[in-house]
């Protein structure tokens, strides 16, 4: 019964963000049709173009079309470059994964083993840790970008500045896939800055509950280190709760991607949604929302539902 009411919220989670998505652009100054014909042109050319594309009908009629086909699996078609805009999708999803996916890594990893070195005391309890680490949750991605450009690409020359690849070499197979990694550490680095310093701060919390329970002053009268009880007896007990609270912020990293992948000049999703709405292409835009807030859930379902076959007693405190 509980799966099934998951899946009935995240159906209804993708639903409404599409149709917001769908309202929003639809609502927005201008439209495609004065985009793809400009402002200037011929009389009666924005008409054709509107009547062309179905433009020309009630929002309404629009709305029940766009989500007719939606039900068949169907996302429409791109209005510059006439193609299917599930191909588009699936053709840039794999740079935005080579993305997304290391900074979440990375982000996790680091974030635990930076709390573990500053968990409080009683003599130690952490304030300059807190405000650290506030601080650079607070500072915006493209800032941390910029600054990370100037320091090891332009300053120290380490790393290259933008593209997914060096454009004039010719590389191939291991040598092109060392090329691109190397072109990925700074926008990996960008995004994952801003979620380390969330998940050492979410991690330090958990871990200084957990480090107040019983079981952990037991364990600490037995001999062991404070260390000790940290790694071995605190974190497996916070770890559900820190990989909930992380895992609802997958959809900060694919908003983040937005704003990387542009600064960084890489042909994913985010660079996509960004010049579709520019150039008003409502279909790539309402379709990335759609599939990027479908995968966002679908991963927290999952998550949650791993969480609760591996402990069992997150079902029992729901009850």
């Amino acid at each position: 019964m509980r799966l099934l009411w998951r899946c009935s919220f995240l159906v209804a989670s993708v639903w409404l963000a599409a149709t917001l998505a769908f309202v929003l652009v639809h609502l927005a100054p201008g439209g495609p049709a004065i985009a793809l014909g400009g402002e200037s042109g011929a009389p009666g050319y924005l008409e054709e173009i509107q009547k062309l594309y179905g433009l020309d009908r009630p929002l309404p009629e629009i709305y029940a079309n766009w989500l007719l086909n939606i039900l068949r699996g169907d996302l429409g078609y791109s209005y510059r470059s006439q193609r299917p805009v599930l191909s588009l999708i699936l053709e840039r999803l794999p740079v935005t994964l080579a993305l997304v996916a290391p900074a979440i890594l990375f982000s996790a990893l680091a974030g635990i083993a930076l709390c573990l070195a500053r968990t409080p005391t009683q003599d130690r309890p952490g304030h300059g840790f807190v405000a650290a680490m506030a601080a650079l949750h607070a500072l915006p991605s493209y800032i941390v970008g910029q600054a990370l450009v100037i320091v090891l690409a332009l300053g120290l020359g380490l790393l290259p500045v933008q593209g997914l690849v060096d454009a004039r070499s010719a590389a191939t197979g291991v040598a092109r896939l060392l090329d691109m990694a190397r072109h990925l550490v700074l926008p990996v680095l960008t995004l994952a800055l801003h979620h380390i310093a969330f998940m050492a701060l979410l991690t330090r919390a958990r871990l200084a509950r957990e480090l107040a329970r019983p079981y952990t002053v037991t364990a600490a009268a037995k001999g062991l280190t404070r260390a000790a009880v940290r790694r071995r007896h605190a974190l497996p007990n916070a770890i559900p709760g820190i990989a909930t609270l992380f895992g609802a912020r997958l959809g900060g990293f694919v908003a983040g991607a937005v704003v990387v992948e542009t600064l960084f000049a890489l042909p994913g999703l985010g660079r996509l949604v960004v010049t579709s709405a520019i150039a008003r292409d409502h279909p790539v835009v309402i379709g990335i929302v759609l599939f990027t807030t479908a995968v966002v859930v679908a991963t927290n379902l999952a998550v949650d539902m791993l969480l609760r076959w591996l402990d069992p007693r997150l079902d029992e405190a729901d009850t």
